[in-house]
């Protein structure tokens, strides 16, 4: 395996990373897709294999772990490090249809839904704990002899973005139950990541407005949840790559679009 990989958590202290390929170019009326087969590169914990070289990217957020930009150069994997079971059959057998040519890319796609639900948690986890920072300085903090907490404005402020996380891990755990069950949830969980990670961005905004200049320093953890929040909405795919998948099972193309 030749070529490059960025953004890779954990590349180097991992026991294995996967890893999408392309085998092949797809031939005249394939989709895209085809040729594409999913990897696993097995090493040792806190070493890089024979051919594969990296360094950790320098993020303005999510320093709670290393994440690579990694380059493979003539890395060997052996053949039986293909992650699809039934592909593999039907190659045996010698039934080699479309869905089998696109299985390593349908491969992909499990680990993404269960990935993008992974991300919503994540968001809606941020948001909790901005909400929870806010309530605690919004009751510490005082204005003309009265805690910040008692001015209305900001009572609704707190009201609106428990109700907006209570919302979010409601369906975030509806779409894991789904996945827990078998069922296909490629839209739902595009759904979930776009508006789990879209509200963490407006929750943790609003918790360092509610915290004024205060929020503005590193004294505060509001500052961080607001960095790492703001993450979600790109990793596992962007708001507008949730958005096309979406609307593409929603409303089909036509063929001449």
């Amino acid at each position: 395996m030749t070529g490059r990989k960025r953004w890779c958590g954990n590349a180097e202290a991992a026991d294995f990373i996967q890893v999408l390929v392309r085998e092949r170019d797809p031939e005249e009326g394939e989709s895209r897709s085809a040729g594409l087969i999913n990897l696993l590169l097995e090493k040792k914990r806190g070493e890089f294999p024979e051919g594969l070289t990296g360094h950790p990217i320098d993020k303005i957020g999510y320093h709670g772990f290393l994440t690579w930009d990694l380059t493979f150069d003539g890395v060997r994997i052996p053949k039986d490090n293909i992650i699809d079971e039934a592909k593999a059959a039907r190659e045996d057998s010698g039934e080699e249809g479309e869905a089998a040519k696109q299985a390593g890319f349908a491969e992909a796609q499990k680990f993404l839904n269960t990935a993008r639900v992974h991300t919503a948690a994540r968001a809606v986890g941020l948001a909790r704990a901005a909400l929870e920072d806010s309530i605690l300085y919004l009751q510490e903090r005082e204005q003309f002899g009265h805690p910040i907490g008692d001015f209305q404005a900001l009572r609704f402020a707190v009201a609106e973005m428990a109700a907006q996380i209570e919302q979010a891990r409601s369906f975030y755990r509806q779409v894991a139950h789904l996945i827990d069950l078998g069922l296909p949830v490629a839209k739902e969980a595009s759904m979930v990541k776009l508006e789990a990670t879209e509200m963490s961005v407006r929750v943790t905004n609003q918790a360092m407005q509610l915290h004024g200049g205060n929020g503005y320093t590193t004294e505060r953890q509001v500052e961080r949840h607001w960095r790492d929040a703001r993450l979600t909405t790109i990793f596992e795919g962007t708001s507008e790559i949730q958005k096309r998948i979406i609307s593409d099972r929603l409303l089909p193309r036509s063929p001449l679009s």
